[in-house]
């Protein structure tokens, strides 16, 4: 026996002793303290037990009847009792904790066996450690075949590199934003899939990662549809914009040779009236020339990006009086679909403004890294609430969703920040070819 238990020993032998003698209750609640004294030591209930009986042995040595036997052990059933009370209110505590966390625990896996997404989680040398059962119904794989492998061979190669990079990001403690990475099906076909991840910890230590993954076969499904109403609308504008830009050219041109002829043959004060008419034609033409224009520049076919919105600013800027600014550059020419959505945003953008904003000034600024390009449209007009516009779906919320529509076509993400009297600002984020070209020269 080790010195703390034979001091123990010593003192529960003597607040026994004095109990049998007669000391009451003081020595019981001794008899209490020193049990949860030796609970919170550490002590055993088996060592408790043996302290116990020793006790117990040295108190009936000393009685010399059977009357004293019996009261001795009476007395000494009660002080036990009261001694090993601590244990067991931590046994029951224990016992309701266990309970408690295997209700939470079944609720979590029925949570987890339920969901409509993939959950998971990796360890720390990136072996699979588990998968709730909507794997198997998503990619055809059985778990078993996977779990205790190598997370990187169920995502598509061209993915793989940039899977690593986030992987070992989260261990570190970082916690990326929604991802898009293509998995690998039994079937041999990509599933396209959305993530989230986040540090998986025990304590205070990084042991793995937590993911959640979603199919997004019917969005990206959605996307190309949307994609390609849009580039039939594109054409249908541009066919439109060639029309004005032609067809009612020609007519115009038509009506000033025809006007010019008239006025040959009138006198002097008709002429001149007559002269008043081709002046408001000449306006008429030039506004159907920057209609035409902003319909279909052809500007962004040929220069790009960045010169069709410092054309459309100040088209949009002589019509209206807003004083507005273009800044940064969308760097290498994107594809078509992109710089035509990104057009057409800033266009509808600047529409809202025009209508609804009654603000003074517009900022325009496109920003570009390597893998994203992030636009930013700022005025200082009235602003609004987002959530009661988005929920009204007004001519504003229209135009609102019409814009993350067209952003959601090619892969971008919007977010809007606007309070009532505060302005509003529209932060346009859209994924591009990783490269350090900023080339903006004509395709």
């Amino acid at each position: 026996m080790n010195p703390e238990l034979r001091d123990l020993a010593k003192q529960y032998a003597r607040a026994l002793q004095e109990y049998v003698a007669g000391r009451g209750e003081a020595a019981l609640q001794e008899a209490c303290d020193m049990g949860r004294k030796a609970l919170s030591d550490g002590v055993g209930v088996h060592d408790m037990a043996a302290i116990q009986h020793r006790a117990l042995l040295k108190s009936l040595m000393r009685v010399r009847t059977r009357e004293e036997s019996s009261s001795t052990l009476r007395a000494a059933s009660r002080f036990i009792v009261e001694s090993l009370l601590p244990f067991e209110m931590s046994h029951r505590r224990s016992q309701e904790v266990n309970a408690a966390l295997r209700e939470s625990e079944e609720r979590y896996r029925s949570v987890v066996d339920t969901a409509r997404d993939i959950i998971f989680t990796l360890s720390a040398d990136g072996k699979i450690m588990s998968m709730n059962p909507v794997f198997e119904t998503v990619t055809g794989w059985s778990r078993t075949e996977w779990i205790g492998k190598d997370f990187l061979p169920l995502v598509h190669p061209d993915d793989r590199p940039r899977a690593a990079e986030i992987y070992q990001a989260v261990l570190k403690g970082q916690v990326p934003p929604l991802f898009e990475l293509g998995v690998r099906a039994k079937s041999g076909f990509t599933i396209p899939g959305e993530f989230v991840a986040t540090p998986l910890a025990r304590g205070s230590r990084i042991v793995g990662v937590l993911g959640v993954a979603r199919d997004i076969t019917d969005r990206k499904r959605a996307e190309r549809a949307l994609r390609h109403l849009n580039e039939a609308l594109e054409e249908e504008v541009k066919r439109i914009a060639h029309a004005l830009h032609d067809e009612a050219g020609q007519l115009l041109a038509s009506v000033h040779i025809g006007l010019a002829d008239v006025a040959r043959d009138l006198p002097a004060p008709a002429a001149r009236r007559l002269e008043d008419v081709r002046g408001l034609l000449d306006k008429i033409e030039e506004q159907l020339r920057h209609l035409s224009h902003e319909l279909r520049p052809t500007i962004l076919d040929d220069l790009g990006l960045g010169p069709a919105l410092e054309f459309l600013a100040e088209g949009v800027s002589k019509r209206t009086g807003l004083q507005i600014t273009v800044e940064g550059s969308p760097g290498k020419r994107l594809p078509a679909p992109t710089e035509t959505a990104l057009y057409r945003i800033v266009q509808e953008a600047l529409t809202n403004v025009t209508k609804h904003a009654q603000a003074t000034r517009v900022y325009i600024k496109f920003m570009r890294n390597r893998r994203f390009l992030r636009g930013v449209i700022r005025d200082d007009g009235v602003g609004f609430d987002v959530p009661a516009v988005l929920t009204r779906r007004g001519a504003r919320g229209l135009g609102l969703t019409g814009i993350r529509e067209r952003l959601h076509a090619v892969g971008g993400s919007l977010e809007i920040i606007a309070t009532p009297r505060g302005g509003t600002q529209l932060i346009l984020t859209v994924p591009v070819e990783a490269d350090n070209a900023e080339s903006d020269s004509p395709r």
